[in-house]
């Protein structure tokens, strides 16, 4: 297959790969930031998907180096490199690209996938532009093996189970702390240990849930000035919060509160 892509800039080529994963029915969030540093161009359900500048080998273990400290956080998802196959050393590419296929990263040479070249070619509603940009291979090779997962991308259904990230990466790493600090919370208030306490309360200060951060306000406030006494107001103040407020605030039982 020889064909000729052409685009303006590495956006332009993430903005094409992401419409053509949408086309089959990827849900596809962009720019995400990974929880260390840096961030996956695109991301679905099984794919974190990282667009470099090119596919030369230098650019290619570049960016090996670069995510594989990023798997790690990426469990359910397999990692790729996505471009156009370059101009020159293009054996070199893919024979890293065989080389790194064991370490779980895939890579994808965009222009000698038959599927995505049609869609792009076919594209006729906001299409891309097409200037003389400098993202551009105009003679693939066609015996460098394209593979490397693409097969899985067109064969796979809406069935999946979708467990994107959201745009931080950070939603369900947020939850499930501060579903330990509850747990913490509640306890340490069970044997009235106060510095436990109100290191949990710290956390539950800094949640997005402005009746979590309201109770742990005032439960800390209660404390700090009645000192143990103040565990007893624990029930009282997330009751207040419920009736006035119309929280959902959980209502534990305690050996002291009987």
């Amino acid at each position: 297959m020889t064909v000729a892509l052409e685009f303006a800039s590495s956006e332009d080529l993430r903005t094409a790969l992401g419409r053509w994963l949408e086309d089959y029915g990827h849900s596809v969030h962009r720019q995400v930031p990974c929880p260390e540093e840096g961030v996956v161009d695109l991301l679905t359900p099984l794919y974190a998907i990282f667009c470099p500048p090119s596919l030369t080998p230098a650019d290619l273990w570049a960016t090996v180096d670069a995510i594989q400290p990023q798997q790690a956080h990426f469990p359910d998802h397999r990692l790729v490199i996505a471009g156009l196959t370059p101009e020159t050393d293009w054996e070199a590419a893919c024979d890293i690209a065989e080389q790194i296929k064991p370490k779980g990263i895939d890579v994808w040479f965009l222009d000698q996938n038959a599927a995505f070249v049609k869609f792009y070619t076919g594209l006729t509603v906001d299409p891309l532009p097409q200037p003389q940009g400098r993202l551009t291979r105009r003679s693939p090779l066609a015996g460098c093996l394209i593979s490397l997962g693409m097969a899985a991308i067109l064969g796979a259904s809406f069935w999946l189970a979708y467990r994107i990230l959201d745009r931080h990466q950070l939603q369900v790493a947020t939850n499930s702390q501060e579903n330990r600090a509850w747990e913490q919370l509640h306890s340490a208030v069970e044997v009235w240990d106060m510095d436990t306490t109100l290191a949990s309360l710290e956390r539950l200060g800094n949640s997005r849930s402005p009746c979590v951060a309201r109770f742990a306000e005032r439960f800390e406030t209660s404390l700090r000035q009645r000192g143990e006494e103040g565990f007893r107001d624990i029930n009282p103040i997330k009751r207040a919060l419920n009736m006035q407020e119309g929280c959902r605030l959980d209502l534990r039982e305690y050996d002291f509160s009987q």
